[in-house]
């Protein structure tokens, strides 16, 4: 096994349903006798923690980055081996709090307890807890993990870039692109299943010719491009880049497990 996502856990990431600012985000221990499933969702389906669950204390979100203090969980009891650490979303209740992240691949981990004090480290390098990496811009990166983006139910739209655009992770809103080519195209039959989106096909219509489009980019319309935030920029597209030349433009997603975007290591 290695570090993954939960599914469903996922599944309400892109669906505006965690927000790991405000919401009581939790660690628990977990022994060899726990074997990660991708169909889990909540904590009760966990079964047997070892000590007491510890809350992710100064959580901070800055530029698609989930970051917290180290986990202590004081002295536990000998007679017990730690095999992966479970971040969850705490209600209150283990039927319904959700399941975040499986963390298996940690300095120190698997050990055996011996009434000793055990303290859990965060990756002190670029991935911290968790990243949302390109193609998602990093702006929009904190917004999703800020429950601020809901894939399923928000106006998402896609707009053809210029090849001459050049990337910048500051970029946060529609206006941040400069020139664009068309018309932006909202995508629909959009869903979300088990942390990946996926939409129909879109279709740009006939574009004027002498431009060439670079890339795509996603972003979720609020009706205005200076406060529309940036969500994806997509590069690796069949075809890209490519010269208008006065003809229709039509995009295909891929048809692979990850479709649009996937939240779930491959």
């Amino acid at each position: 096994m290695a570090n993954s996502a939960y599914p469903k856990g996922a599944q309400r990431i892109l669906s505006a349903g965690i927000n790991f600012a405000a919401h009581t985000i939790k660690a628990a221990l977990v022994t060899t006798a726990y074997t990660f499933s991708a169909a889990h969702e909540f904590l009760s389906e966990v079964g047997t923690r070892v000590g007491t669950d510890q809350e992710l204390l100064n959580k901070s979100i800055t530029g698609g980055l989930l970051d917290a203090d180290d986990l202590d969980f004081g002295a536990l009891a000998p007679g017990n081996t730690i095999k992966a650490v479970i971040v969850y979303r705490d209600t209150g209740n283990a039927s319904t709090s959700p399941l975040l992240f499986y963390f298996d691949v940690v300095t120190g981990l698997p050990f055996a307890t011996n009434g000793g004090a055990v303290t859990i480290p965060w990756d002190t390098g670029v991935k911290k807890i968790a990243r949302l990496k390109l193609p998602v811009f990093p702006k929009g990166g904190e917004k999703m993990f800020s429950g601020a983006i809901n894939f399923e139910t928000d106006t998402i739209k896609v707009v053809a870039i210029p090849e001459a655009y050049v990337y910048d992770p500051a970029d946060e809103f529609l206006a941040d692109l400069g020139t664009v080519i068309g018309t932006p195209q909202t995508l629909a039959g959009k869903s979300v299943t088990g942390g990946v989106f996926d939409a129909n096909d879109i279709d740009f219509g006939s574009l004027a010719a002498g431009s060439t489009i670079g890339s795509l980019v996603f972003y979720k319309e609020i009706g205005s491009a200076g406060t529309s935030p940036l969500l994806l920029h997509v590069t690796d597209i069949t075809g890209f880049p490519l010269d208008t030349n006065g003809s229709g433009v039509a995009v295909r997603w891929s048809s692979s497990a990850a479709k649009i975007l996937s939240l779930i290591p491959a």
